[in-house]
């Protein structure tokens, strides 16, 4: 099963992405002015002692690049390797993509073959990185042994998909060492986004003999994998913390500030909340009003605001009986109350979802969701009464008509209060859109993500943020051969309209594709029901500076520093 990077409803705290650029100045000194030719630039005093203390929120399954889908586990593999690109913030806030273990490249005038002068980089073992670190990160990824989650991203490679069924060796996907500082990738056709995926952790080198040395291990605990980015992991307390440390054999070591990063595992809501008042956490996200109101008054923080590339989901179980029906997966769709759900459960912290592509995400120089329509709103007004839908599918099923007589479980992928909370909402709302019964079920994470890619569910909830700035990030979640939402829905029209986008250079003709894509996954087969779309209210010490949190991938603690913490 196929799946990228995605979170539990409640999204980690400190993971919140932004499109801010905290505190940040020109290059930094202890003290010293520095000179960029003629241009004086800016002092800038740092702390003595650098840390970072941050909420994970949850205890990564694995670190392995090849296997990890999460955020959590996204993050920290931001920090401890090194991909070809790194994807960072300019002073005005826009997301730029920067050298990182490529220090400059090329592409063919078709834009199917790009080259990639490496930088010298050293393992945290003292090894030489080499091209062919790449090469076997991607061959080990696509091979469909290794069952990565995130494979279908590398189908842009030539053979990639061919590889990943099985249908073709992995020494034949369009990757290779020409020496070992010149990597060459070729694709299977010219790719609008592909630069976009340099920085993902799917082409972050990996190094076979540590791989195959721990096998299923491999980054399950500390001291299991080699690092190559600004940090390495030094130790590992599982759901308690992850502790990172300055990588001093980095490439660009001058850069990083931190002498070490506190990634603790704080997973319940009024614990971290607590945590960053009293400045046991230098940033976090916040939704609950009374909490937004303590911060404010404290007048200690800088708030980051604005929409994230992300969208929270009830999604279907289409081999359950009762979700294998259209019109019964509609009437759970059109039973949502998005609006009040967005105000009670996320304290206006989302906004109702209208579409399953959520805003900031462009096709071109056009923002997708503006130009889009609503398919969300288009579904609710073309079916009003919800419950007449429900008797309608179960009539189809053959199946008791009474609604009441009908109890449905809820994979909830957490235990603690907020889920609770969250559960018996759910189950008030659908008693009164739809007069089921609804039944919760709490189960940790990691129990959650194998219960739905195994298919051991009927409904449940979830959230997903992109990966890249392109519409496909989020559709090709719903292709038949790569599946990484695990509703086991299959649709010829759909996949044909979303992988022809993949290819096609004209930003209209994608846009037309993309339109018609939602409007089949949303409102024709209602296979998921997006709820919300969150909004970002990060709260950052004023202290901590030059943290980046760019609207896609992961926030960037490469260049962060502290000046006037006092605790």
């Amino acid at each position: 099963m196929n799946k990228k990077k995605i979170l539990s409803v409640m999204v980690a705290a400190a993971l919140v992405s932004s499109t801010a650029l905290i505190g940040c100045g020109d290059k930094k000194t202890n003290g010293n002015a520095t000179k960029d030719g003629d241009k004086e630039k800016e002092t800038v005093k740092m702390d003595k002692e650098q840390y970072m203390n941050l909420n994970l929120g949850t205890d990564p399954k694995t670190l392995d690049p090849s296997i990890a889908t999460d955020v959590y586990s996204s993050f920290l593999l931001t920090e401890t390797m090194e991909c070809l690109t790194r994807l960072e913030q300019d002073k005005t806030g826009k997301d730029v993509i920067q050298p990182g273990a490529a220090e400059k490249w090329e592409h063919n005038e078709e834009g199917t073959k790009w080259t990639f002068h490496l930088r010298d980089l050293k393992w945290s073992d003292g090894k030489p990185v080499t091209a062919g670190d790449f090469v076997y990160s991607v061959q080990r990824t696509l091979n469909p042994k290794t069952g990565a989650g995130y494979a279908n991203i590398l189908y842009t490679i030539k053979n990639g998909k061919a590889v990943n069924e099985g249908k073709a060796a992995p020494e034949t996907v369009g990757i290779k060492a020409i020496d070992d500082k010149t990597l060459e990738i070729t694709l299977e056709a010219p790719c609008p986004y592909f630069f976009q995926l340099t920085y993902n952790k799917t082409l972050v080198p990996q190094r076979k003999d540590i791989v195959e040395k721990y096998g299923a291990k491999h980054g399950a605990d500390a001291g299991t994998m080699v690092y190559c980015g600004p940090f390495v992991l030094n130790s590992w307390t599982h759901n308690s913390e992850i502790v990172l440390e300055k990588n001093k054999d980095y490439w660009d070591k001058d850069s990083v500030n931190l002498e070490k990063v506190n990634c603790k595992i704080i997973k319940d809501e009024q614990a971290a909340y607590n945590s960053l008042y009293n400045g046991s956490l230098d940033y976090a996200g916040a939704s609950k009003k009374e909490w937004i109101d303590k911060f404010d008054q404290t007048g200690k923080f800088n708030k980051v605001q604005g929409y994230k590339p992300a969208g929270s989901y009830t999604f279907f179980n289409t081999k359950d009986k009762l979700f294998s029906n259209v019109n019964v997966r509609k009437a759970f769709s059109v039973g949502i109350d998005r609006k009040d759900l967005c105000n009670v459960i996320f304290k206006g912290r989302q906004e109702p979802a209208v579409g399953w592509i959520p805003p900031t995400v462009l096709v071109g120089d056009k923002e997708f969701r503006k130009v889009a329509g609503k398919p969300i709103d288009e579904l609710v007004n073309e079916n009003p009464d919800p419950k007449a839908l429900l008797v309608k599918g179960l009539k189809e099923l053959g199946m008791d008509e009474d609604p009441t007589k009908l109890t449905v479980t809820f994979l909830q992928a957490g235990t603690d209060q907020w889920f609770r909370t969250y559960a018996e909402y759910l189950q008030q709302m659908y008693k009164r859109t739809l007069g089921v019964n609804v039944k919760a079920e709490y189960v940790d994470w990691g129990v959650f993500l194998k219960r739905t890619d195994e298919g051991k569910y009927s409904l449940a909830s979830m959230s997903m943020s992109g990966d890249y700035n392109d519409p496909n990030t989020f559709l090709d979640g719903f292709i038949s051969a790569t599946a990484y939402v695990p509703t086991f829905w299959k649709n010829e029209e759909y996949d044909k309209l979303t992988i022809e986008a993949q290819n096609i250079m004209d930003s209209e003709k994608r846009l037309e594709n993309y339109k018609k894509a939602e409007e089949i996954l949303l409102r024709d087969e209602a296979v998921v029901a997006p709820t919300g779309f969150p909004t970002r209210n990060t709260y950052v010490y004023k202290y901590v500076k030059g943290l980046m949190l760019p609207l896609f991938g992961s926030a960037e603690l490469k260049h962060a520093y502290t000046d006037g913490r006092t605790k």
